[in-house]
């Protein structure tokens, strides 16, 4: 006999037995009744409601417990290890109308788009692109590209460095539009190449695509030159991170030959959830599962069947799910991994845990890649080495912070709640959450007056010196760095513009020297070496 049957014929016989003495009490009040009854004494009347209550209360938990005895009886059991298929975000909002919605407006959503009156950001009214980029008078120099729409198309037109005529391309897709705006348009061989000129939302204006920050020539035959490269096949290069679960079928060494499919344009809920066919067919198929699944997940903490959910997985995988994106800083013969990465358990033992590359890219001091910038005492510095710069901390190799902590997943620029993402009294709740000893006491950590700059966590250990370029202009955001120490010792060193501290940042007037004694007498303990940078990394 098994288990469950053994438990079912116990429950029943049970309930046989509290049936058969409702039924013996019943037949007593019978009996009670025939006989005349004596007023019962006060206390006994008032007694009665109370006794409704209790008897209604042991009805409800007695369905209760049914209820959960029927789930419990009826619900599937699943697989942690499966291997399913992809179904598209519009299948998962049948279910989850209000994330669906939220997700929906987001720009994970809308990073793919077709060119449309909704979608387009640039300049296609008869817009222009001179050079030189940084002429004083924006209607001098040479106009070397032109933007315009016909028939309802939209094209990108380019000066011919040869003969002087204008070569229109026709733009398949347009990439982003928070920041920047890419386009893309399809050769003969099936490769989406991408465009040399990008739309900034900052500057309302096109800038080239690589020209500024690799410094190379203001030229009409540079333009074409960025449209080479094997990096500017951009579905081959680049949409695995702006679509959901890419498939390069075909490709070329070249780059110049590809045939290659994706689920949906965009980054969808199946490229952070993982293949849902077998969650939906499990979801739909009972209410039981349903309701097992609701019961698991929000009272036991438990993932529900046939899913992923960074929140429910391992530190590594869930923050493996972020990375496989915003960890640029990997070398190429592993791009492989991070294109085919899907998250959740896998039986055919997929990769679901990059951990191992997190970290794998040497910080070389003062290293100028595209995607790999390190400043001269080997800390993170570009934009594409913002999630290093968060592995690279005690928080991470110590702790259990996640992305979602403080990024809202499906509004992917927005905050888990307000103020997460700004220095303020919100995220210095978050950081005592752990470090409670100086929550405690924080002015006696910070030495600045409470709620004045100076005296939140983001301040001195999450400082901005990550550099983008993301809108055409030099800008910085804040490092994810969080053990790093405001540290004028490697400005002194390597100098300010290779080595920036926290202090410097607000107090540009004070010298380094003048910083590091004050730091000294604030903090005798945490003086670190000259060498910060070496003995980091």
């Amino acid at each position: 006999m098994s288990e469950r049957l053994r438990r079912l014929l116990a429950f029943g016989a049970a309930s046989r037995c509290g049936i058969l003495r409702a039924v013996s009490r019943k037949n007593r009040k019978r009996s009670r009744a025939a006989a005349p009854a004596a007023a019962p004494p006060p206390e006994t009347a008032k007694a009665r409601p109370r006794g409704r209550w209790v008897y209604l209360g042991t009805a409800v938990l007695g369905v209760l417990l049914l209820g959960v005895g029927w789930t419990w009886w009826q619900a599937e059991q699943f697989e942690e290890r499966f291997d399913a298929d992809y179904v598209g975000s519009a299948v998962c909002g049948d279910c989850h109308t209000i994330i669906h919605g939220q997700w929906s407006g987001s720009p994970h959503a809308n990073m793919v788009r077709r060119p449309d009156t909704g979608s387009v950001v640039g300049d296609f009214n008869h817009g222009e692109f001179r050079l030189p980029i940084d002429s004083p008078d924006p209607l001098a120099g040479e106009v070397v590209a032109r933007t315009f729409v016909e028939d309802d198309r939209y094209y990108m037109a380019l000066r011919h460095p040869e003969d002087g005529d204008f070569v229109p391309f026709p733009i398949k897709y347009v990439v982003g539009y928070q920041y920047r705006q890419e386009y893309v348009f399809e050769e003969p061989g099936g490769v989406l190449r991408r465009l040399p000129l990008q739309w900034s939302t900052a500057k309302q204006a096109y800038f080239p695509y690589w020209n500024i920050q690799e410094g190379s020539d203001q030229t009409v035959a540079d333009l074409w030159q960025q449209m080479t490269t094997t990096n500017s096949a951009w579905n081959v290069y680049c949409a695995r991170c702006h679509t959901t679960n890419m498939d390069i079928v075909e490709v070329d060494p070249f780059h110049t030959r590809a045939r290659v499919d994706w689920q949906e344009e965009g980054i969808g809920c199946e490229a952070c959830h993982g293949p849902g066919s077998l969650h939906v067919e499990y979801m739909k198929s009972s209410p039981a599962n349903r309701l097992a699944m609701f019961v698991r997940n929000h009272l036991h903490g438990y993932p529900v069947a046939y899913v992923a959910n960074a929140d429910k997985l391992p530190k590594e995988q869930a923050l493996s799910v972020c990375a496989r994106c915003h960890g640029a800083d990997i070398f190429a013969r592993n791009q492989d991994f991070y294109r085919t990465y899907e998250p959740g358990y896998s039986r055919s033992g997929r990769i679901n845990d990059l951990s191992e590359f997190f970290r794998q890219a040497p910080l070389t001091p003062g290293r100028m890649a595209p995607t790999i910038e390190v400043w001269h005492n080997g800390r993170p510095r570009g934009i594409g080495m913002l999630f290093r710069s968060f592995v690279e901390s005690e928080c991470y190799t110590q702790g259990e912070p996640r992305c979602h902590d403080c990024h809202d997943p499906h509004q992917n620029k927005a905050a888990t709640r307000p103020g997460m993402l700004e220095a303020s009294a919100v995220s210095n709740a978050y950081c005592s959450s752990c470090h409670f000893d100086i929550g405690s006491n924080p002015e006696a950590h910070t030495h600045h007056p409470s709620g004045q700059p100076g005296s939140f966590c983001y301040d001195c250990h999450m400082p901005k010196h990550i550099t983008k370029l993301n809108t055409g202009i030099w800008e910085r955001t804040r490092t994810h760095e969080m053990s790093s120490l405001p540290n004028p010792h490697d400005s002194l060193r390597y100098g300010l513009a290779n080595a920036p501290n926290a202090c410097s940042d607000c107090h540009a007037d004070a010298g380094l020297s003048e910083l590091i004694d004050t730091m000294r007498r604030w903090w005798p303990n945490h003086d670190p070496p000259q060498d910060t940078g070496n003995a980091l990394y």
